[in-house]
């Protein structure tokens, strides 16, 4: 006769062996973490992040983060090539006044010389000599700029600046000679 318990103990031997397998690769499965980074995970994350679209979501976020750099990168290359623009146009300003400050020293030394031999009058002297102290400052005032090495904001304040006193010794010269240039 046959032990029916003993064989039930032996028949549930196999059957919890094969329990405690699964229980076991079920612990080992789920002690392996798995990471959406390649680079971290491994076979198991390499299966998840492929099957569940964690490596193209990353893939496309790295894409987007590229072309916001892209376009930042050109819209920085664009305000540059503004800035350039602004900065030759001051460069043309500036050269434009240096030509009439030159002018301007020329009218004023014929004016002077003009005075001298006509015997003139100590008022338009003064005007004479007043547009003068402003030629010299204005002229202080041109070798200060320095266009490459200042804000295109500054450079145009300057700029508009000497005009007003080209402006002025302009009427200066003018009033004595009894025309503006």
């Amino acid at each position: 006769m046959i032990d029916t318990q003993s064989t039930r103990a032996v028949r549930r031997r196999p059957g919890r062996s094969r329990g405690a397998a699964g229980v076991a690769a079920a612990l080992w499965l789920a002690g392996c973490a798995t990471s959406e980074d390649p680079h971290q995970g491994g076979f198991v994350s390499g299966i998840v992040g492929l099957a569940g679209g964690g490596y193209q979501r990353r893939i496309d976020d790295r894409e987007g983060a590229y072309q916001g750099e892209l376009s930042a990168q050109q819209q920085l290359q664009a305000q540059a090539r503004d800035l350039e623009r602004e900065r030759a146009a001051v460069r043309t300003d500036l050269n434009r006044s240096q030509a009439r400050l030159a002018d301007l020293e020329r009218r004023l030394a014929q004016q002077r010389a003009q005075l001298r031999t006509a015997g003139g009058q100590s008022a338009q002297l003064r005007r004479l000599n007043q547009a003068q102290a402003q030629v010299t400052r204005t002229k202080g005032a041109l070798r200060g700029v320095h266009p490459d090495q200042q804000p295109v904001g500054d450079l145009k304040a300057r700029a508009a600046a000497i005009q007003r006193d080209l402006d002025q010794i302009d009427d200066l010269v003018g009033t004595v000679s009894g025309k503006s240039f």
